[in-house]
């Protein structure tokens, strides 16, 4: 990176939409796309918005308050590791599915997020 390059901070929609693209590619969840429409026109940069992480989590488990939908938790977990990690170059599903499930569940998931993930190819 050259000096005064920055990478562009995402907003909380472009964060969620993306996050939804690696952990739901085909758009078959209903938790994903009610965390889609909830952030929609959400353009705030993710840096401003204090308690992000909280704020995600919040409205997943409003959507989801079972909390059985990992797909929904995961894509959680991706915005939040995906607003700390603009950089494009690692914004492979693989890469961005484990480490976002590293931080958000401190490395160890629930089952079924657990699950989730080895059918996904992630150990």
């Amino acid at each position: 990176m050259r000096t005064g390059d920055r990478e562009p901070i995402p907003t909380v929609s472009e964060a969620v939409r993306e996050a939804a693209a690696i952990c739901d590619p085909n758009g078959a969840d209903a938790g994903v796309r009610g965390l889609i429409d909830s952030f929609e026109d959400d353009d705030r940069p993710v840096t401003a918005v204090e308690g992000f992480e909280e704020e995600l989590t919040s409205v997943e488990r409003g959507i989801d308050p079972d909390q059985d939908t990992p797909a929904a938790q995961m894509t959680v977990a991706a915005a939040i590791w995906l607003s700390t990690n603009p950089d494009q170059e690692h914004h492979q599903q693989e890469h961005v599915l484990r480490e976002s499930a590293r931080l958000y569940f401190h490395g160890d998931p629930p089952a079924d997020v657990a699950e989730w993930l080895r059918e996904a190819g992630i150990d």
